[in-house]
């Protein structure tokens, strides 16, 4: 009885203790920090020991990647993660003084091109989605290191003056006025067709009338 007691309890402290350690990405779902959902992106990200966290994956998928990994070979990597640490914690808003290259200009330092920064975004997605990370701030953080453009609001729509559907609308204006210049064209270029036609056609007929007058006429001198 005693053991069974004693076997019951060391249970239920173990599920309470289950219970009560949640992981660092949990901060998402807590209803007790929302401070960090308004915070910085670095905050957001789940603050350096994340981000840190997020460099390890995308470290290890980026030496193995095809057109990548032939610019990381011999490269330094605890000391490409402290780089990208300090890079990745600027421009999410750490608090951090860092006054290097940026996170493109290292890569272009390292031989990596433009062509290949679409491997380079995707990697560190599939890194970013491993640990968790909300695709906002995915999105978020791949724009801070320009990585991607940054997609216009409604408001900033409004404040170009115009709006989505107004866009949309005047794509469809737009085709529809290349539709119709082409129409114009065609038309204009039948009517030429034709003109050009009728023309021939009466010219011939004006030779066959006169070759036929003259013929005549000769025909009558003879006699």
């Amino acid at each position: 009885m005693t053991r069974m007691v004693m076997a019951t309890a060391a249970l239920s402290a173990l599920l309470l203790l289950i219970g009560t350690a949640a992981p660092l990405h949990a901060q998402h779902d807590d209803p007790n920090m929302e401070w960090v959902m308004d915070g910085p992106l670095f905050d957001r990200l789940g603050g350096e020991e994340m981000i840190m966290g997020v460099i390890d994956d995308f470290v290890a998928a980026a030496v193995d990647e095809e057109p990548l990994k032939g610019h990381l070979e011999g490269v330094d990597q605890d000391a490409w993660k402290e780089t990208l640490l300090a890079q990745f914690t600027f421009v999410s808003g750490g608090e951090i003084e860092y006054d290097g290259s940026s996170f493109k200009e290292s890569l272009a330092e390292m031989g990596i091109e433009e062509a290949s920064m679409e491997t380079v975004a995707d990697q560190l997605t599939i890194a970013l989605e491993l640990n968790e990370a909300w695709p906002e701030d995915v999105d978020e953080l791949l724009v801070a290191l320009e990585l991607k453009e940054a997609e216009l609001t409604e408001e900033e729509m409004a404040e170009e003056g115009m709006t989505e559907g107004e866009m949309e609308t005047g794509s469809g204006q737009d085709s529809e006025a290349g539709d119709a210049e082409a129409s114009d064209a065609g038309e204009a270029s039948g009517d030429a067709e034709a003109s050009e036609t009728s023309d021939t056609g009466d010219a011939s007929s004006d030779a066959g009338t006169s070759e036929t007058g003259d013929a005549a006429a000769d025909g009558g001198t003879r006699k």
